[in-house]
């Protein structure tokens, strides 16, 4: 469980945007009025921000807390690192069939998810399970990239002859609205037409700096999707080479303090709240 235990360390601009998300919105949740409520947080990763940031905002007594993730090695590692009665971690594909899920689970109060939707193509999919997921009423708050140098990146890289035989399927981890004219509008199309009536998008232009060359590294080994498949001996050169892509789109600067460099990235978040 080397890579969820590495993203946990690694995850800071995850775990920023996800605490500043809830600060401005949670406030929106309906809770029940006898506190027994449920939340799923799909997207989980390896627990932290559903244990740090979710849990804390949950009537004292809730009555079930759920953590999904596609990545059998994130539930694994979340499951080992946070036990509590009330709290599970299952893996859960949000972009695939759920029939038989849905069939099976009790539906939830809330759905939070940060950081995961810019991962599922077919957003309609997506939404819906989100949608069916749901009790009557009940409501959700979810964030993630609608676009990010990051994408751009690794459409570079793709395209390169060292690494193209490990990235034929790039566009699978590019998300969907990274070249959306209007991602506000698509997205509200998209709630509109699996049933959400009553919701609100925003988006906010970001920023967040990596304070060094290491520092930028991990946090991209954390999150790439293709070092999975390129042999463990070539890791440094494709590391080498996103830096060296990061360099020419000018998102470096010299800290001149220490003699490293620093890595901006400005990206845009999408923000939805919406009801059932």
């Amino acid at each position: 469980m080397h890579k969820a235990a590495l993203y946990q360390r690694s995850n800071g601009l995850q775990r920023r945007d996800a605490k500043e998300v809830l600060e401005e919105f949670a406030h929106n949740f309906n809770f029940r009025s006898d506190g027994t409520d449920t939340l799923m947080d799909i997207g989980c990763g390896s627990g932290d921000v559903t244990i740090d940031f979710i849990l804390p905002l949950l009537p004292l007594n809730f009555k079930r807390l759920v953590g999904s993730d596609l990545s059998d090695q994130m539930i694994r590692y979340a499951q080992e690192s946070f036990q509590h009665p009330k709290i599970a971690f299952q893996k859960l594909d949000i972009g695939g069939d759920l029939t038989g899920y849905l069939e099976t689970v009790e539906p939830f109060d809330h759905i939070t998810s940060f950081y995961c939707l810019h991962w599922v193509q077919n957003q309609e999919k997506a939404l819906q399970n989100v949608f069916d997921l749901l009790q009557p009423d009940g409501d959700c708050l979810i964030a993630f990239l609608a676009a990010n140098p990051i994408f751009e990146i690794y459409k570079q890289m793709s395209q390169t002859i060292r690494w193209s035989q490990y990235m034929a399927d790039v566009n699978r981890y590019i998300s969907p609205y990274q070249y959306s004219i209007n991602p506000i509008k698509e997205l509200e199309k998209t709630l509109l037409s699996v049933g959400f009536a009553d919701y609100q998008v925003a988006a906010r232009d970001k920023m967040f700096v990596f304070d060094g060359l290491e520092i930028l590294k991990k946090s991209v080994r954390a999150v790439n999707p293709f070092l999975d498949r390129i042999p463990p001996e070539e890791h440094d050169d494709f590391l080498n080479d996103y830096v060296s892509i990061v360099s020419k789109m000018q998102l470096t600067e010299h800290d001149q303090e220490n003699g490293d460099c620093k890595f901006r990235t400005p990206y845009k978040l999408l923000i939805v709240y919406a009801r059932k």
